[in-house]
């Protein structure tokens, strides 16, 4: 008889890797095959999260058509499986599986326009928190400015593209054919800032020093420190954009070696 650990391994790997032997030889054959039983499981556990993925990454899904976007799914969760009942945090690293998978090569740009629709998931279902306003800022001595850290809001992401994927995207979704087929994906990189306002989503696009700026401040780092890697870039600016939209939640000062204050 088996431990509920080893019965719980066999059905993992009869679900994730389509190998039945040992699971089937538990199951009792009451009526119906132990094999077909396996197959109900491993169906609807595919189903349910290919539907997932589908709500996750609809460009993607237009971009490939359904029947293959249904196959990459199904070898992403052999290759990835997910490891939490919470469908959606599933699909995270399925961009990095397109850079990867073989049928999918001859469509370049894909992985990152999954990585960008990953990135507008995650912001849509970021929780809703308080922002922080300049006016706050305003009680901190001016020379303790740049030992500022802020902290971001729960739905900011960036994303970094050799390729227009901004507007493939909206191309996509909006089923602008004609647009899509003017679109150059060849026309250069692009730097996006993703976050939620009361709106809905927006893609910005960054020029990449101000993205490179604004992603140091995010991982933490100090205005100072941030200034002295971005010389050249109008700090002033982004900064008021950083808090007219609501992109910053919480401020500390970092101490003289480098740790919060």
């Amino acid at each position: 008889m088996p431990s509920l650990r080893e019965l719980q391994d066999a059905f993992r790997r009869s679900i994730v890797e389509r190998d039945d032997l040992d699971a089937a030889a538990w199951i009792r054959d009451d009526g119906i095959e132990p094999d077909r039983r396996l197959s109900v499981y491993r169906n609807t556990f595919a189903s349910t999260l290919i539907r997932a993925m589908r709500l996750s990454c609809p460009a993607v899904d237009r971009l490939v058509g359904g029947e293959f976007f249904d196959a990459s799914v199904r070898a992403y969760i052999t290759t990835c499986p997910p490891h939490s009942s919470y469908l959606d945090e599933f699909g995270g690293d399925f961009a990095d599986f397109l850079e990867q998978y073989a049928p999918a090569q001859s469509v370049s740009y894909l992985p990152d326009v999954a990585r960008l629709e990953w990135a507008v998931s995650c912001g849509l279902r970021a929780p809703d928190v308080p922002t922080l306003s300049a006016a706050e800022i305003g009680g901190v001595d001016p020379a303790d400015h740049e030992r500022l850290r802020f902290q971001p809001h729960p739905s900011v992401r960036l994303v970094r593209s050799r390729f227009p994927v901004d507007e493939i995207w909206r191309a996509v979704l909006g089923g602008d054919d004609a647009r899509m087929a003017v679109i150059d994906p060849d026309s250069g990189a692009v730097w996006l800032l993703v976050h939620r306002d009361e709106t809905g989503i927006r893609v910005d696009r960054l020029k990449a020093n101000a993205w490179q700026f604004v992603g140091d401040l995010f991982a933490g780092c100090a205005l100072g420190d941030a200034l002295g890697k971005h010389p050249g870039v109008d700090a002033a600016g982004i900064l008021a954009s950083l808090f007219v939209d609501g992109l910053c939640t919480r401020f500390s000062l970092a101490n003289a070696a480098g740790t919060h204050a």
